[in-house]
This record gives structure tokens, sequence and C-alpha cells, in this order.
């Protein structure tokens, strides 16, 4: 059966199949290879898949709620079936690209198939590596190949694929009825269209071979009845070159062949056609092919009948008896042959004994002399000089020679006890006995070496302790440096690495023992260190917190109780401030660098002395500042120190220390060092350190505290310091110093806000008890505090400090402000409280103002500008208030006037009743130039009062300048108002603007 157009059978044979030939040529017309593969049939397919621009709608014919459902049908596929030249058939399915050209995209064999699915009459579904639901043009198309499919499947494999919704017999029903529907009356150029390897394909109604000899036998009889030609006269032109005889198949039975030229009877082949056809065999197939396999079923037939022929034979059984007799005899000759064999391979194992043994003994005899030389090149190799055993018993290490010769011979014990041995060498008697020997020569070295050092370093300690010319005192106040012992025991470092590498416990407690002891000398020097610059050098008040920088001193309560000139000399210029109070500011690393001289002559190099007189005070700050720059940098000094001297910061042995010392320099030990250290060395060292400065961490935290009671603006110095100092260690190796610094910082700051609570207290509580007239005591020492803040940044703007303070300065002036706000509302020292609320928030907004733009603190601009406006809006108001009162019938009359100009023509006002001639000339009259002048006077007296303050002297002409603007400009528009709503009437004012400029003169000129 081949596939025609759409896969389905040819429905004449007259017309070849385009598509099979186009699929031939392009992909299976290579018949020279070994894989060359012929086609057998192919069915055209569309693959169901989801919708996509390369896709189609095809409906299903299935309806849902009156909607008919689709699917979305990909692009015209191939589904071909071949067979190789092996027999075994493959599947591919085929992408058409171009009009003849064809490509092969996915290839299956047949075990791949999992299952196969009839879903409806053209949709079915293959299950192989994943589901793939095809649908073909026609019914009939898709019945074929399944058939032809199922029938490869039978063949070929042991266990079927699940099949669904299948029905064999019936598929075959209508492959038949659609086969002999398509038959065409018969002809001598018809042809049935090729056919599959009937080897390989079953009929689903029976097996091929008995189908095969059913229906040969009823064409046979077909043909005697019609008295036509044997089939046999055929031969000719079904097996090409037969005409010069007939073939093996004719003469086996008996048939004759007849010439090409012999007619043939239309009935006999008619009847031939049909009888290939319903063998499944093709009359368009050469005559080879189709003589191979009719000898191929011949030769079963054969098979069958000779099978057929030995049963139905009783003398079979007999021979087979004869046979079985034979056997038995030839195994047991079989089994005599076995034992003699045996016999022959033990002698021969035996022999080969005795030779491997032979090569054995001379082997070993080899090896023993090569092991002898061996042993005798190991023990060289282990074996150490007695005068290097020597050297590790009896040099001195008081020397430096001594010290060298020591290095070399531990260095030289060290190669043999760490070498690295096999562990059969290892544990050899003789090897084992020279490295206890050798372990014994190294611990009591390691112990000579350890019990050396810890004696020295009591020595040296003990020495410095006892010194009595390293005393501090008054005028003298150093931290000493301790070259002497840097220099000594740096001599020691190349043992103290051979002793990390061969006593890790010794070399730990060693570690121990240096720190331990320069405790002694570090916590008896830092003690004495901060007392005495405590003691003696550092500014105190007379009593705690009693200054000009606090909210809640009483210092300037005792100004104001002394007078006048006593306050006016407190507020002086802020150049005079630092003639009082002892912050100067000093370069502390600068002091350094000076020669330090003690009293038996100059200090060490590492000395560093505070430049201070016997007699000279410094401010807590200051002092803090110095101290705390020397003490870390002799803490630094120290751990440069430490890390060298044990080398921590790289990993060495004793032979790579001999080969390439790490450098060393004194000068060195000063500078900041990168990080470099493992985490664990890291830790240690800094444990080491917190050891070693115990007290450190105390002194300042005492130093600071004490400091911070006496004067609590000093935490914002020493805050300061402490931020310089962490920028310069920020990006070293010294953790110590940096987590000592951190916890010290975190304690200035919480003292800071502390601070800063307290003085918002402290406002709080001067609202309700201060005098409420001139300058509130919160507003005259706040600009005094800031710049000392801002003194004491120093241009240090990029710190912490400066946020902390910012964020201080925020929450003390709006604190102030409100409480300002707030007195001035409760005010009753005055007549008129609304004019005592001006003078208050007048006098307190132009102080605050003015002291801080005159020392020019810059952070406050924000406040200064918003205590301007509040100092100018409340000056207006206070002086439109006191000049209504003197003008205040005047300035109803000329109001309402105003106001009726606005909703009516000038000329009518001095027709309304209220606003007259008359009515104008009784207002006027009733301020003639007399009382004018008098009430003047009266008001400047008032207005004096109200500014007494003599912190605010200038307030009182300032003031008085505004009332006299005022005067001014109400004359000129009382003036302008007549003119223009009464120039019929003669009037004007009773006063003229001569004569209020010259009372304001006269008034001037006697109060001054």
């Amino acid at each position: 059966m081949a596939a025609g157009r759409g896969g389905g059978p040819t429905a004449t044979p007259k017309k070849e199949d385009p598509v099979r030939q186009q699929l031939v040529q392009a992909l299976f017309s290579d018949s020279s290879s070994s894989n060359s593969e012929t086609l057998l049939t192919y069915i055209k397919i569309y693959e169901e898949e989801k919708s996509s621009k390369d896709t189609k709608i095809m409906p299903t014919g299935k309806k849902t709620g009156g909607a008919e459902r689709t699917k979305m049908l990909s692009k015209p596929r191939y589904l071909c079936m071949t067979v190789k030249a092996n027999g075994k058939v493959r599947l591919h399915k085929v992408k058409k690209t171009s009009a003849t050209s064809y490509h092969i995209g996915r290839t299956w064999h047949l075990d791949e198939i999992k299952s196969i699915e009839n879903v409806d009459a053209r949709r079915w579904t293959v299950v192989i590596n994943r589901p793939y639901a095809w649908v073909t043009d026609t019914a009939e198309v898709k019945s074929d190949f399944l058939l032809m499919l199922l029938k490869v499947l039978r063949s070929n494999l042991k266990r079927l694929p699940t099949l669904t919704n299948i029905d064999e017999p019936a598929l075959a029903t209508q492959f038949n009825v659609a086969r002999e529907a398509q038959i065409a009356p018969p002809n001598r150029n018809h042809r049935i269209a090729p056919i599959p390897d009937p080897g390989t394909i079953a009929n689903s109604t029976g097996t091929f071979n008995q189908d095969f000899e059913n229906r040969l036998s009823i064409q046979t009889e077909r043909m005697k009845r019609s008295a036509a030609p044997s089939i046999s006269s055929l031969g000719s032109t079904i097996v090409p070159g037969a005409a010069g005889g007939a073939s093996p198949r004719s003469e086996r039975s008996g048939a004759k062949f007849i010439d090409d030229n012999e007619p043939l009877d239309e009935v006999a082949l008619m009847n031939l056609e049909e009888l290939l056809y319903d063998m499944d065999l093709a009359s368009s197939e050469d005559g080879v092919a189709l003589e191979t396999r009719l000898m191929n079923e011949l030769n079963s037939l054969e098979m069958a009948n000779v099978y057929s022929i030995i049963e139905s034979d009783d003398r079979i059984k007999d021979v087979m008896s004869e046979l079985d007799k034979g056997i038995e005899e030839l195994d047991d000759m079989d089994n005599w042959l076995s034992l003699y064999r045996q016999e022959l391979d033990s002698m021969g194992d035996d022999i080969r004994l005795i030779e491997s043994q032979n090569r054995g003994l001379q082997i070993q005899t080899s090896n023993q002399a090569s092991l002898l030389r061996e042993l005798e090149n190991l023990l060289i190799s282990i074996t150490i000089p007695d005068r290097i055993l020597e050297t590790l018993k009896k040099e001195t290490l008081e020397r430096e020679s001594g010290v060298h010769k020591l290095e070399d011979a531990a260095a030289e014990i060290q190669d043999v006890l760490l070498a690295k041995y096999d562990e059969d060498v290892a544990g050899m008697s003789a090897v084992r006995g020279r490295m206890e020997l050798y372990g014994f020569h190294c611990s009591n070295f390691a112990g000579r070496l350890a019990d050396f050092l810890r004696n020295r370093i009591q020595a040296q300690v003990d020495h410095f302790l006892n010194d009595k010319q390293r005393t501090l005192s008054k005028g003298y106040v150093v931290m000493f440096g301790y070259e002497p012992i840097e220099i000594y025991f740096i001599t020691f470092r190349g043992l103290i690495v051979w002793l990390r590498e061969m006593d890790p416990r010794r070399f730990a407690d060693l570690q121990m023992i240096f720190v331990n002891n320069l405790n002694r000398l570090y916590r008896k020097d830092i003690k004495e260190f901060f007392s005495v610059l405590s003691t003696h050098h550092v500014a105190k008040l007379e009593k705690p917190d009693d200054s000009e920088f606090v909210f809640g001193s009483t210092y300037h309560g005792g100004l104001i109780a002394r007078g006048g000139s006593a306050l006016r000399e407190s507020l002086s210029s802020p150049s005079d401030l630092t003639q009082k109070i002892p912050w100067r500011r000093r370069s502390t690393r600068a002091n350094q660098d000076i020669t330090l001289v003690g009293r038996n002559g100059t200090l060490h190099e590492s000395s560093h002395r505070i430049d201070v007189g016997p007699e000279e005070k410094l401010a807590v700050d200051e002092a803090f500042s110095q101290a705390l720059s020397i003490v870390t940098t002799v803490a630094a000094r120290e751990q440069n120190y430490m890390s060298d001297l044990f080398t921590l910061a790289k990993m060495m042995s004793m032979r790579m220390f001999i080969d390439e010392p790490p450098p060393f320099s004194l000068q060195e030990l000063d500078s900041k060092r990168k990080s470099s250290l493992d985490l664990k060395s890291s830790k240690r060292l800094a444990h080491l350190m917190g050891i070693m400065f115990d007290g450190l961490s105390v002194e300042l935290n005492n130093f600071a505290e004490n400091g911070v009671k006496n004067e609590s603006v000093q935490c914002v110095g020493m805050l300061i310091s402490v931020e310089r100092t962490q920028k310069e260690f920020a990006d070293s190796d010294q953790s110590f110093l940096i987590t000592m610094l951190s916890q010290l910082h975190t304690k200035l700051v919480d003292m800071f806000e502390k601070y800063v609570e307290e003085q918002l207290k402290f406002i709080e509580e001067a609202r309700h008890r201060t005098k409420r007239k001139g300058v509130l005591p919160f507003m005259r020492i706040f600009p005094r505090f800031a710049e000392r803040m801002e003194a004491l940044l120093d241009g240090n703007g990029d710190i912490e400090a400066r946020k902390l303070i910012t964020g201080a300065y925020d929450k003390l002036v709006r604190m102030m402000f409100e409480s300002t706000e707030a007195v001035a509302k409760e005010t009753v020292d005055f007549d008129d409280k609304e004019q005592g609320s001006h003078v208050i928030n007048i006098e307190n907004m132009h102080h605050f103002y003015s002291e801080l733009r005159q020392r020019k603190v810059t952070n406050l601009e924000s406040y200064m500008k918003y205590a301007k406006s509040s100092y100018e809006r409340h000056l207006d108001s206070y002086v439109r208030g006191v000049v209504r009162k003197s003008l205040l019938k005047l300035l109803d009359f000329f109001d309402g006037v105003e106001g009726l100009v606005k909703s009516k023509a000038s000329e009518d006002v001095a027709f309304h009743l209220t606003y007259n001639k008359q009515a104008l000339k009784k207002v006027v009259s009733q301020y003639p130039a007399s009382a004018v002048r008098k009430d003047l006077a009266h008001l400047y007296k008032k207005v004096e009062k109200h500014f007494s303050s003599e912190e605010e002297e200038g307030l009182l002409q300032v003031t008085w300048r505004g009332i006299q603007e005022e005067f001014i400009r109400q004359h000129e528009r009382f003036s302008r108002l007549i003119r223009e709503c009464y120039p019929d009437a003669g009037l004007q004012m009773e006063f003229s603007m001569q004569e209020l400029l010259g009372f304001f003169s006269e008034i001037t000129k006697n109060h001054h």
C-alpha cells in the first residue's frame, strides 16, 4: 500500500505521486550508504498547538454553549514511515521548506511510541516523549496510515503500545472496502501501488502465510475454470531476465513460461493482479524484488514441509536414540580429559610457584640492599651534629652573637623535627628514637629561652618602676617612652618566631608575661599623668557650671545684682572673653616634635610632654585634647611594636626569618599601619592591648566626667577631640584604640545630650521666675553659648559634633522663642499689657539678632532672620499703638473720611452728617500745637520708661525715631485728606509740619 496525495492510497496507478517523489529525492534517495532508508508510506498532518501568528484555526465540529469550538493548527507537516537496510522502521516528521525542498524535524523509533488514541474521524493523538495531537485532511487517509502503522508495530515489537478507541478489524474492513472501490477495470497497463515488506507486516484478521496460501488456491481455481493460460505463463513479465528459462520457483512448481510476445488472457491478468493485491504484493515492483519476496515465502513453506515430514517418520526416533548414546559417551570422554587437564594444571602451578619463589628471593635480596642504603641516607638526613645540640644547651643569650648562633641551631633542629616523613618511615624505631631525642633538646631550649625572656622583662620593668627621675610634677606632665625595652627585646624576635612554631603554649605564656609586666608600667604612668594634669593644669570654676555659657548658672544673676557696669563688662566684645576664660587652642600634634628635656638630660624620642608652664592652666577640653593625643600615640606605638616583636603581621618559619628577616625601625613604630592582620591575629592583638592598657579607658572617662561636672559645656570640646582622633585611626589596624574611642565617643555624646536637656529645663523654669521686663536671661546667655560652640568646632564642619551642636541649637532656640512669647503674653509690668508684650519681644528679638550677627554665627542664619522679622513686626505695632493713643480722635475721624473716599467722590464727603466741615473744625481744634508739644514730651517719658534696659540702650532712639516718622506720616495724611475732601473749608491742622519737627528736635536735645 502506498500513500497518495494527503497520505491516502492512490486511486489510479497511471499518475505518479509528486509529493512521494519529492520526499524520496530530497531525503531518501541515497541507497549507497549502509544507513540508507526506504520510504514505506507517508501522511500529511496538521499539529494542534496554541495560537500564534504561524497557526490557523480549524473547527473541531464540537459545540459548547452555542459557540463552535476551534483548535489552533500549525503549518502542514508530513509524517513519513521508513525502513533501513537492517530492517529497523522509523517515523520522521518532515517540514516543507520550499517548493521541492524538505527538512526532517523529528525522528522516532517504534519503541518510543507509548500510546495511540483515535479521537474522531480526522484527529488522532500519539504519545511519544510528549503527546502529539494530529489532524488529517480525510478520514480514509488516517485509517490507511493507522492500519499500516499497526501492522508494522505488531511485526517489530514484542509489546504493543496502548491503543485507545482503535478497532483494528474495522480499520482493515474500511481499508479493503476503499481499495475495492478504487480498483479500475483490468487492462494491461494497470498496476497496483507498491506495498510494504510482507515479511514485516501481518494482516489484521490472521497471519500473512495463511492468507497467502488461501488466496493462492482461490486464484488457481478461478484460472482453471476460466480455461485461461497458467499463471506460470506470466513469469517472463514478472521476473526480469527469465526469457531463456524458468526461475527456481517455476521449476519447483512445474509451471511453464510463455514468451513476451504471446498474448495474455485479460481475465487471467485481472485474476493475477487481484491475487497479488490480496497477498499485499504490488505488481508495479520490479521482477527481482518480487522474486525475492516470493522466494522467502517459498523457503518458509519448504521448512514447514521438512518439519512435517520429520514428525511423521518413525525411524527418526531410533536415530535420535543412537545420537543420545553417542553424546553420553562423548561426555564421559570429556570428563576424563578434564581430570587429566586438572592434573597437568596442578603440576604447572607447582612449577610456577617454585620459579616465583626463586625470583622473589632475588628481588628480596635486592630490596634489602636498597633499603639499607635508604636507611643510611635517612639517618644521615635526620642526624643533627652534636655541636648544634651543644649550642642549644650552652650558648649564652646575653650577647647578640650568641643569639645569632642560637637562631641557626634552632633552625636546624626545627627543620628536622618538622620534616614530613611517610607513615612507615616515621614509625621506624630508629627515626622515633632520634625524634624523641631532638624533641627533648628542643623542649629544654624552649624552656631556657622562655625563662630567660621572662626574667629579663621583669628586670627591665622593675628598673623603670624604681627610677625616681621618671616622677611627674607641676609643669612636668610627660608620658615616658620605653625605647631601651624596645631595642633590647627586638633582638630576640627570631627566637620568638621559633618558639611560636615549636612550643605554642610557651609562646602564648610569653605574650602574657610581656603585656602584664608592661601593664605595671603604663598603669602607673597613665594614672600619674592624668592626676598631675587634672590637679595642677586644668582651669576650674569656683562653683560648678557657674559660667556665662550655661543657662542655669548664677553667673549673670551675680552680675545683674552688682549693677549695670558689671553687666556691660560681661557682655563686652567677644575678644575680651579670651582674657577671662582659659579656652585657648593649640596644635596638639605639633608638640610631639619639640625636644623633650628631662631632669637629667634629653628624654627618649618616644616620650611625649604637654607644653604647659608650672603655673599655667588649661581649659578642660584643651587639656583633654592634648592628653588624648599623647596616650593614643603611645598606645599605637606599643601595638606596632608588639606586632613586630611577635611577628603577627606575617606568619613565617624560622628558616624564612633567617633567609629574609622582616624590616624593623624605631621611627616606623609611630606610623599608622593599614590593617593587614587576619581576623584571629587581630583579635589576639586587641586582647593583648586591652590587658596592657586596661587603665587607659578608665582614666579618660574619669577625666571627662570630672571636667563635665565642673563645666558641662566642656563635653563638646572633648567630643570634638575624640572625633578628630577617630579620623586619624579610622583606616589603621589599631582595633583596640578604635573600639576604646568609639566607647568614649558614645559616652560624651550622652553627656552632651544630657547637658542640652538640662539647658532646656532651665529655660522652661526661667519662664516662670524671671522678671517680665528687659532682656530675658536665656536670651543674654545664648549668644555666648553659640560663640563658645563655634569656637570649639574651630572650622571642623565635617564631623559628627557639628550635627549634634546644630540639633542643640534648634532645640534651644525654639524653646527660647516659645518662652519669650509666653513671657510677653503673661507680662504685668506695664500699664498697657499689649504694649508690654511688644516691648518684651522687641528687646529680646533685637538682642538675639544683634548679638549673633556681631559674633557671625552663620549656622543660625535662619533663626536670625526670624528674630529680625519678629523684632520689626513688634516695633511697628508698638509705634502705631503709642501714636494712636496720642492722636486718637484725629485718627478715628480721618480713618472714617478715608473710608468714605473709597466708596464715593471726595467732594461728597463734606456733605456727610458725621464728617462735614463743622465736625472737621471741631476735631482739628482739639489738637493745638501746645497740646501736641506737651503730649509728645509725656510720650517720650513713657517710651523711655519702657526701654530703660541698659543692655539695649539703642532701642530707645530707634523706637523714638519710629514714633517721629509715624507722626510725620499721619500729619501728611491728615493734610492731604483736608485738601482733597474740604477744599473750600479754609481749614488746616492746628500745628504745622515745621512745628512738629521742632517739637521732636527739642525733646531729643533735652534728653541727651
